[in-house]
């Protein structure tokens, strides 16, 4: 289910192309017009849009204005002829496969708020993009796969970090009326959410499959995790553990992508790196302020004249990044995709994503941006 922020975005683009005035500050008369005049969007409530009835917090209005500008400039572009169009969100349908995010009439827009993320992706999706193939599947971790030993020591510190700590005072947080501790007694870990305990017995030897099989994600992730992001992201010894870890996978990883890329993909290949569907459609997106709406064309009509130059990894502080630059042939232009190897619900915690952003270079090497 998407978030509050992403319903917000998704439906104030389509409030924009419809209305000329801003919206006011009231969560209950935006929800009224979204269903009374976008489609397929009744079953949303008040909960879905905010987490306060009475006025939208401040994150949420700005991403609401935002996203009305961009559906008024979308409005001002010679893209939808109608002038009180047809509009269905298509939110419902998360495993529709497609990158489309409302129908306006039947022209379908991807709707972005961060100008530079291009996919939420996992590894094996990347790999398979790089190396043209479908070799790789879901669920592959970059660390465990490519630097065991570094995240086994990255691991260790984390524990050991953690043992020193909580011998003084155990770890506690509140969050939304919810209370998370953390405690170290008689050789004990002990994760606390709400008086609901896990406990992992022996932690001086638990070793990092221990930890995953002994401890669920909501825990991990809302008490362990969250006590290395407060009190160990500043600890040199961790910051050189999980640097050394990310360094000796991007080195590993990008020694199988340059064994085995092909430097001339399958259309297929491009067609997942740059969403190219069977159909035509708009790529609109704000960031800092600035409306961008690109025409993004058919497998049809899409240019296979596409290159890989290069892949080589980089680890800024901690950071493991994938870097890609890619080349049209035909009018000379070069992109930049960075993929960012990171966990994603806290440090230590699942299998690491992939996420896909545009590090230097445009678009226009695939897509045609719309000029007003």
């Amino acid at each position: 289910m998407a978030d509050i922020l992403t319903h917000l975005r998704e439906l104030g683009v389509g409030y924009g192309i419809l209305r000329t005035e801003v919206l006011k500050n009231n969560p209950k008369k935006f929800l009224e017009f979204c269903h009374e005049n976008i489609k397929d969007c009744s079953h949303l409530k008040h909960e879905n849009i905010t987490r306060n009835k009475v006025k939208f917090s401040k994150e949420e209005y700005a991403v609401l204005l935002n996203a009305f500008k961009l559906g008024r400039h979308i409005h001002s572009l010679d893209i939808v002829n109608n002038e009180k169009p047809i509009i269905t969100w298509q939110g419902k349908d998360t495993q529709s496969g497609t990158p489309f995010d409302l129908m306006v009439d039947s022209i379908p827009f991807s709707l972005k708020e961060d100008s530079f993320i291009l996919h939420n992706m996992g590894l094996s999706r990347l790999l398979n993009i790089l190396t043209d193939s479908s070799d790789y599947k879901r669920g592959l971790h970059i660390f465990k796969e490519y630097a065991s030993e570094e995240l086994t020591k990255w691991f260790k510190v984390a524990r050991d970090e953690a043992i020193i700590s909580l011998k003084n005072q155990s770890f506690e947080y509140y969050k939304l009326g919810n209370y998370m501790k953390m405690a170290y007694s008689g050789e004990a870990l002990i994760l606390d959410i709400n008086g609901y305990r896990e406990i992992i017995d022996n932690f001086s030897t638990c070793d990092y499959e221990r930890y995953q099989k002994e401890t669920t994600n909501k825990y991990r992730e809302k008490v362990f995790s969250k006590f290395i992001n407060n009190e160990l992201q500043d600890n040199q010894e961790y910051l050189e553990a999980k640097v050394l870890c990310s360094e000796k996978a991007g080195e590993n990883l990008t020694k199988l992508i340059n064994e085995k890329i092909n430097k001339h993909p399958s259309p297929e290949t491009l067609y997942n790196l740059f969403r190219i569907n069977d159909v035509p459609y708009y790529y609109a997106k704000n960031g800092n302020g600035i409306n961008e709406v690109y025409s993004i064309p058919s497998k049809h009509d899409f240019t296979k004249n596409i290159e890989i130059l290069s892949v080589r990894s980089s680890v800024p502080r901690s950071q493991l990044n994938i870097l890609t630059t890619i080349k049209n042939k035909t009018t000379g232009k070069k992109l930049v995709i960075r993929n960012e190897l990171r966990y994603s619900h806290g440090q230590l915690n699942g299998t690491p994503e992939a996420k896909m952003y545009i590090d230097d270079g445009s678009l226009e090497i695939a897509y045609k941006k719309i000029e007003a």
